[in-house]
């Protein structure tokens, strides 16, 4: 685990052999499953609604976790050659053991060189986890390591989102007052033009982004609904609020995450 902070690695180490192959490990872990697979499948869609079909797939999942989003991946593209790349010995285990395919341990900011480049690399909630000083350093490996013609998939949370998910401070009082946990893995979000700020300072472009504006509007009550109603009741209210997202996910609304399709810029001859 060479140029990991042994901190960082150390705390998803232990939040890997918790939680295992399930999404509580690699996206909320006190929200109901019912409400992450909700927040999966958005993350699922995108990430495949923006991977185009070609001869030599190559893609890397940076943070692959056990494989959320490199396993559907790989049913919608069966040649793909993907790899996967996680701070977690742990879960790099489970990555190759779920999707019969590479994955190394390493971190963001200093992706091995002998991956070389690739097409599409995914990256959904990694960034928010680095320190700041870390940032500029592993936007630069990302947009490195793409073909020329190459596209990053980011997916990051946003600031504007925050009141909506704490319930303009209410739960992070709660949580800290009642709520104590052993893992601290708590990442940040980002401000406006930040992420856009920090790739086009590498020589990045955003050429799409897309926002979770309803899911975002009602994220504490789904976490109730999540917690308090029977599974199948809740999975009805999610599509509707799914399909609401879908109609309004391109305008620029308050989002707990936000994502973006990135390219690097061409340098002119």
């Amino acid at each position: 685990m060479d140029h990991i902070n042994e901190q960082d690695g150390g705390e998803w180490e232990l939040r890997s052999k918790r939680f295992g192959a399930t999404l509580r490990g690699v996206l909320f872990k006190g929200l109901p499953d019912v409400v992450n697979e909700h927040l999966h499948h958005w993350h699922e869609k995108l990430v495949l609604s923006w991977i185009e079909e070609k001869e030599d797939l190559k893609i890397l999942d940076v943070g692959c976790g056990y494989g959320r989003l490199s396993i559907p991946i790989i049913k919608k593209f069966a040649d793909v050659d993907i790899t996967g790349l996680d701070i977690s010995e742990n879960y790099v285990r489970l990555y190759k053991e779920n999707t019969h395919h590479p994955a190394f341990v390493g971190a963001i900011e200093n992706i091995p060189a002998e991956l070389r480049a690739f097409d599409y690399i995914i990256c959904v909630t990694v960034l928010m986890y680095l320190p700041k000083e870390k940032l500029s350093q592993a936007v630069s490996n990302l947009l490195f390591h793409l073909k020329p013609n190459g596209k990053l998939i980011l997916i990051e949370p946003h600031s504007s989102g925050i009141p909506f998910q704490t319930g303009f401070g209410i739960w992070a009082c709660v949580r800290n007052r009642f709520w104590q946990d052993s893992i601290h893995t708590r990442g940040r979000s980002f401000r406006m033009k930040e992420i856009a700020s920090l790739f086009s300072n590498a020589a990045g472009k955003i050429i799409s982004e897309c926002r979770l504006p309803i899911t975002s509007l009602f994220f504490l009550p789904m976490a109730l609904i999540g917690k308090y109603s029977p599974e199948g009741t809740a999975r009805k209210i999610f599509r509707i609020i799914f399909s609401l997202d879908s109609l309004l996910g391109g305008l620029k609304l308050p989002s707990i995450y936000v994502a973006y399709l990135i390219a690097r810029n061409r340098i002119k001859t």
